[in-house]
């Protein structure tokens, strides 16, 4: 088994801290999310809703603050290794890798990505 066979595979991530990684959605130390990729710096994972506020329109002038909305995009996150504590892969487990498996998100107290 190699961090590879996760491709593209739900896993539960265990990371030491989520400081600096709460604006890509990544809140808690412990979370599944699908794997999308590694490479020398660190892991890539998918997150499939991460919100984020426009500010400015596209000719740049700024959004009133009322007029703003959360948007939600698909975007895949690198955690650099030295940050990753562990990951746990369930190989064996059906429907794991639905990312609308409900009982995924109720697993431990970690957050569903």
């Amino acid at each position: 088994m190699t961090i590879d066979d996760t491709v593209n595979r739900m896993v539960m991530v265990m990371i030491f801290h989520h400081e600096g990684l709460e604006a890509a959605g990544i809140k808690e130390r412990k979370f599944y999310a699908k794997v999308v990729g590694r490479d020398s710096i660190g892991l890539w994972i998918e997150n499939p809703k991460l919100e984020t506020t426009r500010v400015r329109y596209d000719n740049g002038l700024l959004i009133p603050p009322d007029q703003r909305q959360h948007e939600e995009h698909l975007a895949y996150v690198l955690i650099p290794w030295g940050n990753i504590r562990s990951v746990a892969h369930f190989p064996a487990r059906e429907g794991f890798d639905n990312t609308e498996d409900e009982e995924a998100s109720a697993l431990g107290s970690g957050m569903y990505l």
